[in-house]
């Protein structure tokens, strides 16, 4: 009503305000009769009626329904009151104001008469006492079958509320307003609705009875009923249409959307409400919308149809097909528009592959040309038309012969209809009377016509000659090359050589010229089997040296050829020669490629076997060494937070400070990623070993600085020692990978030895693998829930869904110690769409047992993120469940989210679209990165319970807990604090103003029924509500 109100009379504003405010507070209908003042300071009565309107979602957008004119009524029921005060001042009167009020009363019968209103009057038992004589009663029955009846005698249902109303008001004697029910008509069977208003009158203070209007209001209902019908299907038609329907006003502004925009665009029906239609149009297509509202507005057309680009939500594009049409009778625009994205899309390709193609026709050395089976030229590239002499736009759709009229009747045109006739390709020489040259032509047929190209071949006879001709210039060519040219006769003397086989050897022509083979290849034994009879006759890149002139040796690839006569014997012997030392220089720098890492220098994997090969296999074998693995603590999270430029340059500069304390005969490898190894020969390996480890961690103990970031590096390292932990490389090498593995698990930064029950745990690894894969199929995993609780109000919240292992052998396995297995053997992925499942259908139930919405929390994998289809299975993991998605929340790790940004960020749009609640479980314990948390639509950070059991240590704790609640807020982030054990720590927590939290101060995790029986007596007050820990 925001732009009615203007011209509402202003005592009946706030009224009318109030009845819309109560409608859409109770969501029930709305009537209500007030006044407006119209531009000529007239004032006119108004009756409005209908309902407020609501989303799916339950959101507010609108009124709908209907408004009557009822000046008329009011304007009669004014003059009733009137003329009831006149006859009563009358009453007391002389007989000329009686007079008077005959001369009224018979105006008064001629308006009623003749006006949709009546007037009528009942007496004390309710009974009609006057009616009109015109077409408008309270009945279809004449006035002499109406008076003397009780108004609930013609009513078709005596208990209607409107009637049972009336009574209540005639019983106290009390004035009612627009009263309506449904009285008899005037014919059997049929009915009329009726809507009266009346007040009682009196006669020296007693009651005589009522009078009032009424007025047949049968056709306003049945108008009222099918605009409500038509209301409904074009709801029904708006809301089921793929296509986005909506209404907007004059000024373009809209007013209603239907919900495929949300489909489409991503914007919800609130978003649109009141914002201009342009807003949304991609800006480079604006000024069509523009055009297309102008249309309508200027020239008042009926519709304006236009094709656009429309921003998405998201910030993608869509092509969108908009029909906009003016109402002028309702002062309206109606909005269609229609995806046509994918047509777009293919009309892109097609353009991009028409063009693809005749680029390519233009960029062949053949002039190319198509033909339709009427002669008329389809595509003629630039070389073609322009060898013909003619335009290229003006060639096409012209016929052939009327581009190039000369051919018409010559041989090329009889080529041409031939292949046209029978459907088979042809290929000719011609001389062309149009290009004045030879030509070689190719005409293929298709489906529409001929497909010709054809080649200017004047060249090539010209190069006949030119071949001919070059003979005597072969010689200059032969003494240019840059290979190294050797002509030999049959008794093996040199007959000619060129230049650069002078420059290859460092003689002088006439150094060589006459003499002996061997005086380039002295001793060389393969002259003998290159000139015997049964030899073969080409000799391709063999590898020989020649003997240079200051005694060095020069490697050279040698191609030659000898010529023999008819009985097989050699004749002479040519031969091209290429200097390849620089070859064989790239060889061995690809040798020691081969061996080396080539970002650090260091030897590689290959280097390292065959380098504890030969120590295994020598001599006196017995001399022990020491074999360390060194994995960097964290290296992934360099790479993903500052790049692999980063990671390489740290990775050198840890190969530079691990080689530091090492000795020369020490050697140290790098397998690859952030992994080296260290083979140490020693007499007493363990005592060394030990002694060059703390170096070497040492060594990495200062920070380092990477294109300006510091970073505290630390390593794990795993020893093994021969022959005391094997004998063979591969057992040595395993063993050390063991113990690296183990130094990694216990504290990171430190190394272990070697010892043999590392090999049972990694036995005892293996058999909880093999369980693991049964655990599922025989029901051994369970759910627990453990409580979380709102800070600022101290009442439970939510609930984190925990998986629990009990083996029926091994008895309850830690989660620590069958996750990471899990997640090793890929199987977390189908235990952890389990848990989801679970938490949403144990979840959902217990939430309806209770009566009382809480929020689950559900821990995703990283394995189960990268399934292409994850969204999907969430999605039906709700719908099995029944529950909503708005009280599921999907715990994250930073380290999964940076694995792989890009596919993070798709993938957590398509959960947000679904209605859940994204969470980020780890943050703060790693190199953490805030840029992705403006990028990735996220809406919970857990804080690690390590800042809580240490913030006891200092004030830095303290800091830092608080800068991260503050952080998170300032970024539109709710914090949970996880390990809330002490009611000091929730004090603190309070303090801060974090948001959620949960721990073992408040409830230990549950099973299912334990949980439900928590939360029960919670909520009935048997259990003290967690204000009472402060």
């Amino acid at each position: 009503m925001h732009a009615e109100e203007e011209c509402i009379y202003p005592e009946d504003r706030f009224k009318v305000a109030a009845v819309f405010k109560r409608a859409r507070l109770s969501r029930n209908a709305y009537d209500v009769e007030f006044r407006i003042v119209e531009a000529d300071k007239k004032i006119r009565w108004l009756r409005i009626f209908g309902r407020p309107r609501f989303t799916e979602q339950g959101g507010f957008c609108g009124y709908e329904g209907a408004i009557i004119d009822i000046t008329e009524q009011k304007v009669i029921t004014e003059r009733l009151l009137k003329r009831e005060a006149t006859y009563r001042s009358m009453a007391d009167n002389s007989v000329e104001a009686l007079n008077r009020s005959q001369k009224s009363e018979e105006r008064f019968v001629h308006l009623t008469t003749h006006s949709s209103d009546w007037y009528w009057e009942t007496d004390e038992s309710d009974r009609f006492t006057f009616l009109p004589n015109g077409k408008q009663r309270p009945s279809g029955l004449p006035p002499a079958q109406l008076i003397g009846k009780r108004r609930i005698d013609l009513a078709v249902d005596p208990n209607a509320p409107a009637l049972r109303e009336y009574l209540r008001k005639v019983e106290r004697r009390e004035a009612f307003e627009n009263l309506r029910y449904r009285t008899q008509g005037s014919t059997p069977g049929t009915t009329r609705v009726v809507n009266i208003s009346g007040a009682p009158f009196f006669e020296h203070g007693v009651f005589r009875g009522y009078r009032g209007t009424g007025r047949d209001v049968t056709d306003e209902v049945e108008r009222t009923n099918e605009l409500a019908r038509l209301a409904r299907e074009n709801t029904a038609i708006i809301e089921n249409s793929p296509d986005i329907m909506a209404v907007l006003d004059e000024d373009g502004n809209y007013l209603r959307i239907s919900e495929a925009a949300f489909e489409i665009l991503g914007y919800g029906a609130r978003e649109f409400l009141g914002r201009h239609f342009l807003e949304f149009i991609h800006p480079d297509d604006a000024a069509i919308g523009s055009e297309a509202l102008s249309g309508c507005k200027r020239h008042k057309r009926f519709a304006s149809e236009f094709e656009a680009r429309w921003n998405q939500r998201r910030g993608g594009i869509v092509h969108l097909s908009t029909f906009l049409r003016w109402s002028a009778a309702e002062n309206l625009l109606y909005l269609t528009s229609r995806d046509i994205t994918e047509r777009c899309n293919a009309q892109a390709a097609l353009k991009q592959s028409r063009d693809e193609i005749a680029s390519m026709l233009e960029s062949i050395g053949d002039a190319f040309f198509a033909i339709d089976k009427h002669w008329r030229i389809k595509y003629v590239n630039s070389k073609a038309a322009n060898l013909a002499g003619a335009d290229r736009e003006d060639a096409l759709g012209k016929t052939l012969w009327e581009v190039v009229p000369q051919i018409r009747n010559s041989p090329t045109a009889d080529f041409y209809r031939r292949a046209m006739e029978n459907r088979q390709p042809v290929f000719f020489e011609a001389y062309s009377p149009v290009v004045k040259a030879w030509i070689e032509v190719r005409a293929y047929p298709n489906a529409d016509g001929l497909l010709v190209s054809f080649y200017d071949i004047s060249a090539r006879r010209v190069a006949e000659l030119a071949v001919r001709q070059s003979e005597s210039r072969l010689r200059d060519v032969i003494q240019l090359t840059p290979a190294g040219y050797l002509r030999c006769a049959a008794d093996s003397c040199i007959v000619d050589v060129n230049i650069a086989l002078c420059q290859i050897a460092g003689y002088a022509r006439e150094d060589l010229v006459g003499q002996p083979l061997d005086q380039l290849f002295p001793g060389c034994p393969w002259q003998e089997a290159l000139f015997g009879r049964h030899s073969d006759d080409v000799a391709h890149a063999l590898e020989v040296a020649i003997h240079h002139q200051d005694g060095h040796e020069v490697p050279v690839l040698f191609n030659g050829r000898i010529e023999r006569d008819g009985d097989g014997r050699a004749l002479s012997f040519t031969a091209f020669l290429t200097d390849i030392t620089n070859r064989k220089q790239s060889e061995m720098h690809m040798q020691h490629l081969a061996t080396h890492d080539s970002l650090t220098g260091l030897p590689n994997r290959a280097y390292l076997h065959a380098h504890v090969e030969g120590m295994l296999g020598r001599d006196g074998a017995s001399v022990p060494f020491a074999v360390m693995f060194i994995d960097l603590d964290r290296f992934k999270e360099v790479n993903d937070s500052f790049g692999h430029e980063a990671g390489d340059l740290l990775l050198r500069e840890v190969a530079r400070r691990l080689r530091t304390p090492l000795r020369e005969e020490d050697l140290m490898v790098r397998l690859g990623g952030d992994e080296f190894v260290i083979v140490v020969p020693c007499e007493a390996p363990r005592e060394a070993g030990a002694a060059v480890a703390r170096a070497l961690l040492d060594s990495l103990a200062e920070p380092v600085n990477i294109a300006g970031h510091e970073l505290h590096v630390t390593a794990s390292i795993g020893i093994s020692v021969f022959p005391d932990d094997g004998h063979g490389k591969e057992l040595l090498f395993q063993n050390a990978d063991t113990a690296m593995y183990r130094a990694k698990a216990a504290r990171r930064n430190a190394y272990r030895f070697f010892e043999p029950d590392m090999s049972v745990q990694v036995k005892t690894r293996m058999t909880l693998d093999v369980a693991l894969r049964h655990a599922l199929r025989r029901n051994e995993f369970a759910l627990h829930f453990q409580p979380r609780i709102n800070l600022q109000t101290l009442e439970i919240s939510g609930m984190e869904a925990l998986l629990r292992w009990k083996h029926p052998e091994f008895g309850t396995v830690p989660p620590a110690e069958f996750i990471g297995i899990a997640e090793e053997s890929g199987l977390i992925e189908t235990i952890g769409m389990w848990a989801l499942e679970e938490a949403c259908m144990q979840g959902a139930a217990l939430m309806r047992r209770l009566g009382r919405p809480l929020r689950i929390s559900v821990n995703v994998s990283a394995r189960q993120l990268q399934a292409p289809d994850f969204a999907d299975r969430v999605s039906a993991a709700l719908r099995a469940g029944a529950m909503d998605a708005q009280l599921l929340e999907l715990e994250l790790t930073e380290s999964t989210l940076i694995e792989d940004l890009d596919r993070s960020a798709s993938l957590l749009k398509e959960l947000k679209a679904l209605g859940v609640a994204i969470a980020v479980d780890d943050f703060g314990t790693g190199y953490s990165n805030l840029a992705y948390l403006r990028r990735f639509p996220l809406d919970v950070l857990k804080l690690d319970r390590s800042f809580l059991v240490q913030q006891d240590e200092g004030i830095s704790n303290v800091a830092f807990i608080k800068a991260f609640v503050d952080m998170a807020h300032a970024l539109g982030l709710a914090v949970v604090a996880e390990g809330v054990e002490s009611p000091e720590v929730l004090e603190f927590l309070c303090r801060t103003a974090c948001d959620e939290g949960q721990g073992y101060l408040f409830a230990e995790p549950m099973p299912v029924d334990a949980v439900e029986a928590y939360l029960s007596a919670w909520l009935a007050g048997a259990l003290p509500a967690p204000a009472a820990l402060l």
